[in-house]
């Protein structure tokens, strides 16, 4: 008994060391952001009769900066930006391109062959100067990826000159690119504006920024745009900096980045903080993790009542183990046709997320049918998984609720510092009612799973491993074919899937429901990854 409330009281106080890193670091960069305070939301329609969603900060000096996010990405990530300009008395404008973030309406595949964006970028330009009582001469437009390609294009657009282009990881190549083609939907080289580009075209100064290990704007396709764009010429206010040992996701977090922004504008007066954002980011990933492990271990000691007889047994755990892998491959038709089906409803839909619906939905929906049938390898017996339902205790059904009310909570206070993206309460939310209980499934049958196989560390994380096998797999496909930021973003996947299967052992533990559970973990999963995606 000693040691059980020796483990319980070490557990509850990594617990409370999880929350305090977990609420520390949001703490820390909310001080940091101060000076966006005094912010205000905007609702405009662009010249294209899109409705767009935007935020003002009124600054002190007379200048300001437009700030243009990247594909499938939000305003809430130019946070860091934001406050730098902001700190110096910048004014400062943000806005979500249509089919991103708060902005409703959709981006088609072909965005790039239009002058559609580049339309919302100078629509919001004219509505940024209607707010702050600026000139186009004052003002600054500085995008990432997709939002630089926008500013370049929107600047040989203008007949206004801005005060200046700041091009971060520019999703703009004069070479082949096969990443690049794939997210702009076009080759570069054919566009009539990406021809016309010039010493003179547009007529503004440019700061173009890329780092060493980008896959969007490599150092090479950097080169031949700074070229292009009349490079060392005399005469020419062009500058190219290539930061070293910097990867495109990273590009507008970068405090080498903002240094250079800060030599070249001659505007700011203030040393970047970015290294303390990142430091607070960081530790607040891992305080949400250990809050959320150290509690699932506390609360399990020791254990209030006896769980109720399982009907299936695990007879073989290799065979059983090893037909749970290759099932990967049999529940690719029925993804196939599950995505197929959510492209029948008629509204914007959220492309690069339907992987989690897909493949946790579709390999649910596979095993469902062969426990069912008693078909399941190295299993004997069929559903049901229990012999007889065990009744509902309400406080602990009432505390799980609330542990999962607390997290989403926690997880929006942590995406407003700029890490992760804020779920907007849009289109994306009808999304993630209709992909939760295709995915709860697979959540459901993975918890009964887990009681099933023998409870020791090896086949628990095989098990484990196991679920996680193809985005693994899209993780290393990624790493195969050369693109950073696609590998970058499966892992942080990856991660938020860990973290989504840690969190529900959690809930069960608490709950005893695994209905329950499964449907708070596919809740918790599509409310960190569906705002990572633009709807189409």
């Amino acid at each position: 008994m000693k040691n059980i409330m020796t483990k319980k009281l070490s557990f509850m106080l990594s617990t409370f060391l999880g929350l305090f890193l977990a609420l520390g670091s949001i703490i820390t960069v909310a001080i940091l952001d101060r000076p966006l305070a005094d912010r205000q939301p905007v609702t405009f329609q662009a010249s294209t009769g899109d409705f767009l969603v935007g935020t003002y900060y009124p600054g002190t000096e007379p200048v300001g900066v437009l700030l243009l996010e990247g594909f499938g990405s939000d305003q809430v990530t130019l946070t860091s930006l934001a406050s730098e300009f902001a700190r110096s008395g910048w004014h400062v404008f943000t806005f979500d391109f249509s089919g991103h973030g708060r902005s409703p309406g959709i981006l088609t595949f072909d965005n790039a062959q239009t002058d559609r964006l580049a339309y919302q970028a100078l629509s919001a330009l004219e509505e940024f100067k209607g707010l702050s009582g600026l000139h186009s001469g004052q003002i600054y437009m500085v995008g990432h990826s997709l939002g630089a390609r926008v500013a370049l294009q929107s600047a040989t657009m203008n007949p206004e000159q801005v005060a200046g282009l700041v091009l971060l990881g520019t999703q703009v190549t004069l070479s082949i690119n096969v990443q690049s083609e794939f997210f702009t939907g076009t080759t570069d080289t054919e566009l009539p504006w990406v021809q016309a580009l010039g010493p003179g075209n547009p007529p503004v100064p440019i700061l173009l920024v890329s780092g060493k290990w980008d896959d969007i704007l490599t150092p090479e396709n950097a080169g031949l745009l700074y070229q292009r764009l009349g490079g060392d010429e005399e005469g020419n206010d062009r500058s190219l900096v290539i930061v070293p040992a910097l990867v495109h996701n990273y590009e507008p977090f970068s405090s080498r980045v903002l240094l250079e922004i800060t030599s070249w504008t001659n505007e700011l007066d203030q040393l970047p903080a970015s290294v303390v954002r990142i430091v607070s980011w960081v530790l607040g990933m891992i305080g949400l993790f250990l809050l959320i492990i150290s509690a699932n271990r506390w609360v399990r000691l020791p254990e209030s009542i006896t769980p109720a007889p399982v009907l299936l047994e695990i007879k073989n755990s290799s065979r059983f183990l090893r037909a749970k892998l290759m099932l990967w491959l049999g529940a690719l038709p029925v993804a196939a046709l599950l995505g197929s089906l959510f492209f029948i409803i008629p509204l914007g839909k959220p492309v690069f997320n339907l992987i989690y619906v897909g493949f946790i939905g579709g390999y649910g929906t596979l095993l469902l049918v062969l426990y069912w049938r008693g078909k399941m390898p190295g299993v004997s017996g069929r559903l049901p998984f229990m012999m007889e339902k065990t009744p509902i205790e309400w406080k602990r059904v009432q505390a799980a609720l609330g542990i999962m009310v607390g997290m989403l909570f926690l997880t929006a206070a942590y995406a407003r510092t700029g890490w992760f993206y804020v779920f907007p309460l849009n289109v994306r939310l009808v999304w993630l009612v209709i992909f939760t209980p295709f995915t709860a499934l697979g959540f459901w049958i993975g918890l009964h799973e887990a009681k099933m196989i023998p409870q020791q560390r090896g086949p628990q994380l095989a098990l484990t491993l196991i679920g996680l096998f193809p985005f693994f797999l899209y993780t290393l496909l990624m790493a195969v074919l050369g693109s950073l930021s696609g590998m970058i973003g499966g892992l942080q996947g990856l991660l938020i899937l860990w973290l989504v299967l840690a969190f529900g052992n959690l809930l069960q533990a608490v709950g005893r429901r695994p209905w329950l559970t499964a449907v708070c973990m596919a809740v918790l999963l599509y409310w960190l990854i569906l705002p990572q995606g633009v709807l189409f």
